[in-house]
């Protein structure tokens, strides 16, 4: 009887024994690294380049029915900083500055005469606010304030009768854009954007008559749009 009491006794002290130590091997607590999210609040600069056109219309592209509707490309450069709140609204202000190359022109005659005009706008930029809404890395939005574009028309005469004169002025046309854009963080420092723009610079007075400035010729620039696609370097 006794044996059989020991028996019992060590069998069961080792089934708590094996007990115990499941326990203890149960109990392993797991650590989870979870990665920060991304963070738009920051300074940043960078580099853009695309494809815009616009209508520029004077007396002579209206005569001629050409040289009113420059496009091509241009190529610049931005800076700007953005502040994302706690909720993922995230604002902020941009200005940038390319060079461009939208132009149009035609003519009309012979050889003997013939009378061409033409637009071109050699430089644009603008100063915007921002608003967008932080979806991680992922930022879609809204933009709109300041825009610039240096603008040139004029009319150039001549032909094998009488030698060829140019007409020619350039300003630079000021008025507002709107527009909308998708950025998104390819990296914790490099960003990528596509981004529309509309601009309305108003009119402007040039000295681009064969008559002198008693006969300024008035330059309507209602209509810039632009495409771009950009990179951004956020410190």
């Amino acid at each position: 009887m006794l044996k059989k009491f020991i028996g019992i006794s060590f069998l069961a002290a080792i089934g708590m024994a094996q007990a115990a130590q499941a326990a203890d091997l149960a109990v392993v607590e797991e650590t989870v690294i979870v990665a920060p999210a991304f963070s738009w609040t920051g300074f940043y600069a960078g580099v853009h380049a695309g494809y815009g056109w616009a209508d520029l219309d004077t007396f002579y592209s209206e005569d001629l029915g050409v040289g009113g509707k420059p496009d091509g490309f241009f190529g610049g450069g931005q800076v700007g900083y953005n502040h994302q709140f706690s909720n993922h609204v995230v604002l902020g202000i941009e200005a940038d500055a390319a060079f461009a190359d939208l132009e149009d022109d035609g003519k009309q005659g012979d050889s003997d005469f013939a009378y061409g005009t033409g637009a071109k706008i050699n430089a644009l930029g603008t100063v915007r606010g921002r608003a967008g809404y932080a979806i991680d890395r992922l930022l879609p939005y809204v933009t709109g304030g300041f825009a610039w574009a240096n603008a040139r028309t004029g009319v150039t005469v001549g032909g094998d009768a009488i030698p060829n004169y140019s007409f020619t002025d350039s300003k630079v046309f000021t008025g507002w854009t709107v527009g909308a854009g998708l950025e998104y963080a390819v990296t914790s420092n490099i960003t990528a954007k596509v981004e529309y723009l509309y601009a309305d610079l108003g009119s402007k007075d040039l000295d681009a008559h064969p008559f002198g400035a008693n006969y300024l010729v008035p330059a309507d620039l209602s209509s810039l749009q632009t495409v771009k696609l950009g990179l951004n370097y956020k410190f």
